[in-house]
């Protein structure tokens, strides 16, 4: 019984090793044949590490990370509440993490499911989909990094339904699917079947529960996935649970309407508001290949009943098999979301998905995210619509993205690993929200690194996981994505607020480009709180407004984003509105229009081409040109195809970038090709999707286009072997311009042959548009508004036969209405020279020049034509004179029978006349110097007084006094000479002299005289004669300034200035009344002012006079007195008479008795006079001192009596 257990247990490890032996290292199976034991299209590692084992796979190499770098926690956007979101890691144990889902629970939007692929790190065990949760909106983190309900082989999905219970969907360890379940918030998970392996793998599985409170199939939980082996291969499977996941229905397809011609995979699943039932997946009509369509199905009744798939948008262009620029694996499948909020969206179906270009154009100028959607269930669909907002072309790569559509207000969030702000070997991790169904996308940096992404050692070739996870509800949002920050794949979240508050939209912006004044016009429905709308240009604010209206003048051309917030109480914000707008454009103008050159053969020649930006903004232009061949016919070139296996993933060479699965034959010649030139070789790499080291590639040109690949093959390096092979393309001289096929094979082992049927391998044919007569550079650029660029155009006739070549150059560029403009372009190879000049070729303006003409060859008469570049004739002989204002270029043609041969243009250069301006004409007087400029470059000066200075100094002391006429002539670099004249004056100054400064007394005057011949006068007193009398008491009391200015007859001024001081009188005093005295009286006359000196009219010099009889004697005498100022000025007091008497008593005179009592009185006197006839009388009556007192006159003596 012994003897036979040993040898059972021998013959069992012979089998054992046997069986490992064929599997690892049996020598009958060749390369090719333990290759395809591996199914590429699987994305498991589960399955890899299985086949790794068995020695038919290489894992993931252990290689080192590049640090991360920190960007920061903030978050900017006007969807987002949250300013400041640090990312959480969801465990701070040991292991790798990648693929991650997560799931809010419908009854508290601060508890949410999470799980992700987890293994050991180093990679040994795989744990599979986890289970991580949080109870405090992300704060904190629980859970495991072994598998829920134990291990198993991942591609997590989660859901958590509206009883509670969670749920953690994965492939199951036997390849199949699986479900865990929790009824206690992940502290004990019990595990179900869903479906068995069907043959190889239930791979990329996805997993939903239906949590609409309308729906009558609330609490159903889907399942689907693409069966790999069994009855429904390649195909999208689906199973559903309606008892909370503890039984499942068996595995029904739903794809195979859409006819793939390779597989179906990368399914995701949604569920409406009415129970609808939705599936999208990716659809790969060849393998290995890029995703190139989407389907769709669709089930009414809980899951029971599928309708027939239907593919509902072709043409695109994923990334699965032409990658990003980042060293990991990448995929564009689908993902779906369904609006189920009740809001004014509900219902809606909404699907992202990463594509290279725009779809339908899927021409590589970046890698998006588009989302399409549906509001009809699925019947018809959206045009895509770009969810990250950078510029687009710029190379940036968007890829990973995720989707979720808040069940409670039915905004949508994105997730995707984005590149804009780094190298193109690093990420970081975006967001983007929309608020109008995705009409509009706001995103912003969710992240708070930028890292660089590398395989997870250990595991599939470039896999670093296949997608991310984003969840919503309630206004909370929760990403979800792995990084290798640690230095290994670890799983973080950074959870933020929506804004939900109510904001403007339909934003509508306009811009007239003759204001740049810029109107804009919104709608919103009011909220509690308003207060007004912020007004952002470029995200600068720049107004606010309460009216749903305003106007913004922009400060200069450009293109600008207006966004339009609502502003609330208590520092709230809506999120924004938007719109963009441009004011100016950028303009092309070319000179020439066309472009033609004569050529003998083998001769060559170059022309210059001026593209102009005569627009406001700056210019992006593009030149490629295109052989205008005369009509040939089709030719049928050889079959060829390959069986496939090792297959051509990527041509490029010049513009053809092609990555492309495996179909054995592929004719590109319509849809792809790139110029070659002549003497300008293009390397072409050709890429083994699949290779083997014995492969081999073959390349070959019909050069001759005589539609027979019998050219010398061309050389290419790296075969046999792996590749990339590669190899320079360059047309032989001589080679025909035109359309050109090249072939490219790879094979296996054997004669490589541009034709026939080989087992393995593919050939694809491609376009060259080979140009051997035509260069140009630069081919690209960017024009400043106002400036230009230069392009060089070459002609080149070497080995080109006799005939006419024509083709367009296209400048392709940003002008919006002329954005491809052609210059036509034509070659003459003739026998025929046509000679033509310009005699002189440069010209001044205003000169001529004589056009000359003369054809030579084939012993043939010619006759001739010369027009403007305009095409208007100026003239049909052979010689034309020609007297240009301005360069212009001239098109001399010679005739011959019915050919019209154009010769070279002949371009009259005209310099423009120096322009010198010597300025107004001038004057100066005296000494003064007249400052002269020509005013103008040259290259040389002459003078009329013989300087050769650009700028003199003229003077009387060089031209003498009078009127001269002064001329400059200016002679430029280019001999072209003009002159200018002026007159100057120079002028005597006249002299001019009013004396020394004088005094006068106030009643006194002056004569001043400035008489000079030939001049005009001005006094400061205005007159304007030659000589003037000044008069004290005109004056006034004081010192003044008299001044008189002379001007000669040119205008040469001089004056002359003089103090005069007029003095004031002394006061004129008054002596008082005429006086009578009696003989022997003295009288005092007393000038009564001091400070004078005194003149009486008796001689006397004192200021008071006694006057009586001793020095008067008896009678009438008259006494004044002159006062004599300091300054000489006299004036003379008033006369006073004096008369003395002899009067010794009262006497009567003869005739006149006089009688006055009482005598003495007391002060009142009667005065009697009588006479013996009528005599008149004057009476005087004197005081003691002599003053007269009293006086009367013509008294009459006849019995008068007076009181």
């Amino acid at each position: 019984m012994k003897k036979n257990f040993i040898i059972l247990l021998s013959s069992l490890i012979i089998i054992l090793i046997a069986g490992m032996q064929w599997v690892i290292s049996d020598d009958s199976k060749t390369e090719r044949e333990r290759r395809n034991m591996v199914d590429t299209r699987v994305d498991n590692n589960g399955y890899y590490k299985r086949l790794a084992k068995k020695g038919l796979y290489t894992l993931n190499p252990d290689m080192r990370t590049a640090e991360a770098i920190y960007t920061g926690s903030k978050i900017t956007a006007y969807s987002v509440l949250t300013d400041d979101s640090p990312d959480v890691p969801v465990t701070s144990e040991n292991s790798t993490q990648s693929e991650n889902s997560i799931f809010i629970d419908p009854n508290n939007p601060d508890v949410v499911l999470q799980s992700n692929n987890s293994t050991q790190n180093p990679v040994g065990q795989l744990y599979g989909a986890n289970d991580f949760y949080s109870f405090d909106y992300g704060e904190t983190w629980q859970g495991k990094i072994q598998g829920a309900a134990g291990s198993n082989s991942g591609d997590p999905a989660t859901a958590i339904g509206l009883n509670g219970r969670w749920y953690v969907n994965y492939i199951s360890n036997p390849g199949g699917q699986g479900v865990a379940y929790s009824d206690d918030q992940g502290a004990n998970w019990t595990a179900r079947t869903i479906a068995p392996n069907p043959g190889s793998l239930a791979d990329k599985n996805h997993f939903w529960i239906d949590n609409s409170l309308t729906s009558a199939y609330e609490g159903n939980l889907y399942n689907v996935w693409t069966d790999f082996g069994g009855p429904h291969d390649s195909e999208i499977v689906v199973s559903y649970s309606s008892d909370d996941g503890d039984t499942w229905t068996s595995r029904k397809p739903i794809s195979n309407a859409v006819n793939a011609g390779s597989h179906n995979q990368g399914v995701n699943l949604n569920t409406g508001p009415n129970g609808e039932v939705y599936a999208v997946w990716a659809i790969y009509d060849g393998w290995p290949t890029d995703e190139k369509a989407l389907g769709f199905a669709r089930s009414f009744d809980g899951g029971e009943t599928w309708e027939s798939a239907t593919r509902i948008i072709e043409n695109l262009k994923g990334i699965r098999t032409t990658e990003t620029s980042k060293n990991h694996r990448v995929n564009s499948f689908p993902v779906m979301s369904v609006d189920i909020s009740g809001g004014p969206n509900n219902g809606t179906i909404y699907v992202v998905w990463t594509n290279i270009g725009i779809p339908g154009i899927n021409q590589n100028e970046s890698i998006d995210v588009y989302m399409i959607k549906s509001v009809d269930h699925g019947d018809s669909w959206s045009a895509p619509i770009r969810v990250n907002q950078d510029p687009y072309g710029e190379g940036k790569e968007h890829y990973f993205p995720w989707i979720t559509c808040d069940p409670e207000n039915g905004i949508l969030s994105v997730i995707f690993y984005d590149d804009r702000n780094v190298s193109s070997n690093q990420c970081e991790t975006y967001c983007a929200n929309s608020l109008d169904g995705g009409e509009t996308w706001e995103d912003f940096k969710v992240s708070d690194v930028a890292f660089t992404p590398s395989p997870i050692p250990g595991l599939a070739g470039g896999y670093m996981g296949d997608y991310l996870g984003i969840s919503a509800r309630g206004g909370k949002v929760y990403p979800v994505w792995a990084d290798n920050r640690l230095g290994y794949m670890m799983t973080y979240t950074s959870p933020y607020e929506t804004n939900a508050l109510s904001r403007p939209y339909d934003l509508i912006a306009e811009t007239p480009f003759e204001t740049g004044e810029t109107a804009l016009e919104w709608q919103y429905e009011a909220e509690a709180g308003f207060i007004h709308f912020n007004i952002y240009r470029n995200n600068e604010l720049i107004g606010t407004t309460e009216d749903q209206n305003y106007t913004d003048q922009l400060p200069d051309y450009g293109v600008f984003t207006y966004g339009v917030t609502a502003a609330y109480t208590d520092d709230g914000e809506s999120g924004a509105a938007r719109a963009t707008v441009q004011w100016g454009d950028a303009r092309i103008s070319v000179n020439p229009a066309s472009l033609f050159q004569i050529l003998q053969p083998g001769a060559t020649a170059s022309q210059q081409l001026i593209i102009s930006n005569v627009g406001q903004l700056d210019m992006l232009y593009s030149v490629s040109s295109e052989v205008i061949d005369l009509p040939r016919e089709t030719t049928d070139y050889c079959a060829a195809s390959g069986g496939g296996d090792e297959y051509i993933s990527l041509v490029e060479i010049g513009d053809i970038n092609n990555a492309s699965g495996e179909d054995g034959y592929a004719d590109y010649t319509e849809t792809m090709s790139t110029e070659v030139r002549t003497g300008e070789p293009l390397q072409l790499t050709v890429t083994n999707g699949n290779s083997y080291s014995s492969d081999q590639c073959g390349v070959w040109v019909d050069w001759d286009q005589n539609g027979v690949f019998d050219d010398e093959p061309i050389i290419v390096s790296g075969t046999p072997g792996h590749g990339p092979y590669t190899a320079m393309i360059e047309p032989p001289i001589g080679t025909p311009s035109g359309e050109t096929r090249m072939r490219v094979r790879i094979t296996y082992t054997g004669a490589v042959s541009p034709c026939g049927t080989t087992t393995y391998g593919e050939v694809e044919d491609y376009t060259l548009n080979v140009i051997s007569w035509l260069n140009y550079s630069p081919n690209n650029g960017t024009i400043l508004a106002g400036q230009s660029d230069t392009i060089t155009i070459g002609f080149n006739a070497v080995d080109v036969e006799l005939g006419d070549y024509y083709a367009q150059l296209k400048i392709s560029n940003n002008d919006p209405d002329n954005p491809l403009l052609e210059v036509p372009v034509h070659l003459k190879v003739a026998d025929i020279m046509v000679v033509s000049e310009a005699n002189p070729a440069e010209i001044c303006a205003g000169e001529s020049s004589t056009l000359f003409v003369e054809a030579t060859g084939q012993g043939e008469t010619f006759t001739y034509l010369w027009t403007t570049e305009q095409g208007d004739v100026i003239s049909e002989t052979q010689e034309a004179t020609v007297s240009p204002a301005e360069t212009s270029v001239y098109l001399p043609y010679a005739i011959i029978e019915n050919d019209t041969i154009a010769g070279e243009p002949v371009t009259v250069v005209v310099y423009a006349l120096p322009q010198p301006d010597l300025g107004e004409d001038q004057s100066a007087c005296g000494t003064d110097l007249i400052s002269l400029d020509a005013n103008t470059e040259g290259a040389s000066f002459e003078w009329s007084n013989g300087a050769t200075t650009a700028s003199i100094e003229a003077s009387a002391g060089d031209f003498g006094f009078g009127i001269h006429e002064i001329w400059v002539k200016v002679i430029s670099e280019n001999g072209c000479e003009n002159a200018d004249t002026v007159m100057v004056s120079f002028g005597e100054i006249p002299e001019v002299n009013l004396g020394a400064d004088q005094q006068l007394c106030k009643d006194a005057s002056i004569d001043l005289d400035a008489t000079v011949d030939g001049t005009t006068y001005l006094w400061s007193s205005g007159q304007t004669t030659a000589n003037i009398t000044v008069e004290g008491t005109e004056l006034g009391v004081g010192t003044h300034e008299i001044w008189v200015e002379l001007t000669s007859a040119l205008g040469c001024v001089n004056s002359d200035t003089i103090q005069l001081t007029v003095n004031d009188l002394p006061p004129t005093v008054s002596l008082g009344n005429n006086q009578a005295l009696c003989g022997g009286e003295q009288f005092t006359l007393d000038a009564a002012v001091e400070g004078f000196t005194y003149n009486w009219s008796n001689g006397e010099s004192t200021q008071a006079i006694v006057v009586d009889t001793a020095g008067y004697g008896y009678g009438v005498q008259t006494v004044w007195v002159e006062l004599i100022s300091d300054d000489n000025c006299i004036s003379r007091s008033d006369e006073v008479l004096i008369e003395f008497i002899n009067c010794t008593g009262i006497n009567e005179a003869t005739a006149i008795k006089l009688a006055i009592y009482p005598n003495p009185g007391d002060g009142v006197f009667y005065l009697d006079m009588k006479s013996a006839d009528k005599q008149r009388v004057n009476l005087n009556v004197f005081d003691a001192q002599g003053v007269n007192v009293y006086s009367t006159t013509e008294l009459q003596t006849n019995n008068g009596k007076w009181k």
